[in-house]
């Protein structure tokens, strides 16, 4: 019985010895973290049309008159009851306006493209016909 206790001491030992072998202390590695600046998401420039933007009337200063850009691509008149667009697009670089099919009649919509600059968000340039008109969001 004291052999057998002796041989299995001697195998735990060994065992213990095995495990220990060739070991040796784990390398600290630091990691760093590299903070890289994300670019700003892209603006999608239609929701950034989206709103009310009026000019003081040329006629009545303190009247404010303009347009709404809706999101659904529907455009309403502010002050101003001669505009006849009741819808608007984003083509490449220009607005679209578009008025209403009368009687199905193709020939009866009215179509104006014109070039357009957002100056910070608040300041709409249209170019109407070479001449620039300015328009502020509401």
């Amino acid at each position: 019985m004291k052999t057998k206790q002796t041989v299995l001491a001697l195998a735990f030992v060994a065992i213990a010895f095995a495990s220990c072998k060739d070991q040796k202390e784990a390398t600290v590695v630091e990691e760093t973290t590299t903070v890289t600046e994300q670019p700003a998401p892209e603006v999608d420039p239609t929701q950034s049309l989206v709103g009310v933007w009026t000019q003081a009337n040329a006629t009545d200063p303190s009247i404010q008159q303009g347009f709404e850009l809706k999101a659904d691509g529907t455009v309403v008149a502010v002050n101003d009851p001669t505009m006849v667009f009741t819808k608007w697009k984003l083509v490449d670089n220009t607005l679209v306006f578009e008025s209403e099919v009368a009687n199905n009649d193709p020939a009866s919509v009215k179509i104006s493209t014109v070039k357009y600059e957002l100056v910070e968000g608040k300041t709409l340039n249209l170019e109407v016909e070479g001449t620039k008109v300015t328009f502020t969001k509401q």
